[in-house]
């Protein structure tokens, strides 16, 4: 696709900043824009530099057995990121070891790696949505005779848009637990896909944790999978157009792709998460590493040669001048290769005790399937009114007004129903816009299971009521063959109840099929995908009551839905400084809600307490319907989502929804000052 003019000004921008000379930054720009490979030859040693802060990763479970490898780099003074999947908890880190150095030199010789100890009670922070975590790193080797920052780090920047489609990527990797290699001109980049990046690369490339850097050697993502090629069905195919199981290798997978986590959607995430941690300041600042070659010093047998990151080694008569990056061209080989001892190895149940990593863990290929039993959907539990206690402590489901009831799906078996019941939730559903009015959901935080990662997005329609008042993959997926693919439709499939709120029960296996049953179409809703500052915001509000209902092993609810219409259509005043102008915007035959709305609700003091929330992507979708097919992405991921905190007494005028008692719990931190505009987590106030 050819770069727009704001694109063009973009990154001479940003060449400009890198390169401080106009003239270069031109040059650079018509290289990009006309696909010409040439580079200065001091390409070559700005990548050996860059790779000096990727290091191999040992993986260790809690009696320091090795159980895998995985690949990681410094991303500032003493941090090192990776993926989730590899360290998907504190206790995943505690005994496992950075490996720096494990690479050839020039003649071909193994180095000799230094290695470091973690030190996750200093930091230790994931988000597995964007399959990512930090880490601290001990500041001295196990030895004793180096110092971390020899190694540098390699700076993250939150601008958006440092590469371009079409543009060529190169990944430096330790892949299989090998030494250090490097993918120069494979990697070819496909495409954006809201917070992450296809690139076309050799089948067998890549490794989880590796970083991925623009051809000015800036980081632009974490890798962090293979994508598979799957049927309509969503099922993985093998490269002869089978079916794949877990009973074959996983070197028999179609891989038609890699995909990393955009470095722009991680740095916005450290911003909102632990931005004023003292690890975290110097990496959002962007602190710049030490300059010339420290990683040269104090080394026996070598010596600095220029400060341009060469050095000369001697051995005995012999003396050399090192240049440390090796270029194998034969180097695609999947991290399965390098693993392959694990394969057949039992995963992990997912109680969060174990930390040795199956095989698909290791490669970002979730292994656990979403599977619902929909045969006994008739004796689902629903949701409890009386959860958090009977009388004044009791929370029943919102009321529909006499003027919308003719609006409310019933259930095929009985015109009387109107509640789905699921597993710790429902839901009720509008047939007009094929949405749900609302859906609540009972927490449990004493209860909660850790179930593992999930095996991609499977979403059913609820045979129990009509198919046509359901949207489903017709509009969200099914635009080609891949599910995963597509390519012109902005909007993924919201989540109304998360899995994480509905994974509790009293053992992991029934905590999981409660997870699995989030997955129905009508617990569903068409949402931007794009998980930007706001966006993060408004799932961290339900991370905010979850991680202190886990805490304190207590109980909570959350309602949430979508306004229809929008509060134009409600007569009340919007929460939205813009004000609203519009009905909904439609797309794909779909109408989109410009806003959606959250309380949270949890019991103190023997007294309900609530608090809730509006998410506008009004800015993301009012043009939608005018927006050519071309320009779609480019325009709405330049928008932000925006929270609010408001009333529930507003809400209730806004959704024309009967909250009953929860308006005399409200913590009335809306009250007094009107709609309260939520920008981070000190905002936050339930």
């Amino acid at each position: 696709m050819p770069m727009s003019a704001p694109q063009k000004q973009r990154r001479y921008r940003q060449l400009l900043a890198e390169t401080d000379d106009a003239t270069c930054a031109q040059i650079g720009l018509e290289r990009i824009i006309n696909g010409n490979d040439l580079d200065s030859i001091n390409y070559l040693l700005k990548g050996t530099v860059a790779s000096h802060p990727i290091c191999r990763i040992q993986l260790k479970d809690a009696g320091s057995n090795l159980v895998g490898y995985a690949s990681g780099f410094l991303i500032g003074p003493g941090v090192l990121m990776t993926n989730h999947h590899v360290f998907g908890k504190a206790g995943d880190a505690t005994n496992s070891i950075a490996d720096f150095d494990y690479e050839l030199d020039l003649n071909g010789m193994e180095r000799s790696p230094a290695r470091f100890g973690f030190e996750p009670g200093k930091l230790f922070y994931t988000n597995d949505q964007l399959d990512y975590s930090i880490v601290a790193v001990a500041p001295a080797s196990l030895d004793r005779n180096r110092n971390l920052s020899e190694w540098g780090w390699l700076p993250l920047s939150g601008e958006p848009g440092k590469a371009d489609p079409g543009e060529y990527l190169t990944i430096i990797q330790h892949p299989g637990g090998q030494m250090k290699q490097v993918c120069v001109r494979e990697n070819k980049l496909l495409k954006y896909f809201g917070n992450f990046l296809w690139y076309n690369t050799d089948t067998n490339a890549g490794s989880s944790g590796s970083p991925a850097f623009n051809r000015f050697w800036q980081v632009v993502a974490l890798h962090h999978s293979g994508v598979p090629k799957k049927d309509s069905q969503g099922r993985t195919l093998t490269k002869d157009g089978k079916v794949w199981d877990t009973s074959m290798d996983e070197t028999l997978i179609d891989w038609i792709a890699n995909e990393g986590v955009r470095v722009s959607a991680i740095v916005a995430d450290l911003k909102i998460a632990i931005g004023s941690h003292p690890l975290v300041k110097p990496i959002l600042e962007g602190q710049e590493p030490p300059t010339g070659t420290p990683e040269t010093a104090s080394v026996p047998g070598r010596r600095d040669f220029d400060g341009n990151g060469l050095w000369v080694e001697q051995s005995g008569d012999s003396t050399s001048l090192v240049v440390p990056l090796r270029i194998p061209m034969p180097l695609f080989r999947k991290e399965l290769q390098g693993i392959a001892a694990l394969a057949g190895r039992t995963v992990p149940g997912g109680n969060g005790q174990a930390v040795v990593p199956s095989l698909g863990t290791l490669t970002g290929l979730p292994m656990e399937a979403v599977h619902i039993d929909q045969s006994t959907l008739g004796s689902r539990p629903g949701y409890r009114a009386n959860y958090l206690g009977t009388g004044k402590l009791s929370v029943p489901l919102p009321k529909i007004p006499a003027s919308l009831r003719a609006s409310i799906v019933t259930l095929k078996a009985n015109s009387a129903q109107f509640e789905l019941k699921y597993f710790n939730y429902s839901v009720v559903m509008n047939k007009q816009r094929k949405l749900a009015f609302y859906s609540a959901v009972n927490i449990d935080g004493g209860q909660q299971q850790d179930v593992g990662k999930r095996e991609g997005d499977s979403w059913l329609r609820d045979p129990r009521i009509d198919p046509k008042f359901q949207i489903g993959n017709e509009f969200y997926g099914k635009q080609s063959t891949l599910e995963a693919d597509r390519t012109n439709n902005p909007f993924d499939r919201g989540h109304l109840v998360r899995r994480l709120d509905a994974t509790w029960g009293a053992t992991i296996a029934e905590a999981k099929e409660h997870g699995d049953d989030s997955f129905h179409f009508t617990n569903c809703s068409p949402q931007f995908w794009s998980y930007n500052q706001g966006k993060q915001l408004w799932a961290g509000l339900e991370d905010y009551t979850r991680d202190t209902l886990l805490q304190n092993k207590e109980k909570g609810i959350v309602m949430n839905g979508p306004i229809f219409d929008g509060p134009d259509a409600a007569g009340a005043q919007a929460p939205d400084p813009s004000g609203p102008s519009h009905k909904d915007p439609t797309f794909g035959g779909v109408s989109i809600p410009k806003y959606f709305w959250k309380i949270l609700i949890t019991k103190s003091g023997g007294n309900l307490k609530a608090a809730a929330f509006i998410m506008s992507q009004r800015n993301l979708i009012m043009e939608i319907d005018r927006i050519k097919e071309a320009e779609i992405f480019e325009k709405l991921s330049a928008e932000q989502v925006r929270v609010f905190q408001v009333s529930i007494a507003d809400l209730s005028k806004l959704t024309k929804l009967d909250f009953g008692n929860l308006a005399q719990a409200d913590t009335h931190e809306a009250t007094s000052v009107g709609p309260r505009l939520i920008e981070s987590y000190e905002d936050i106030r339930v």
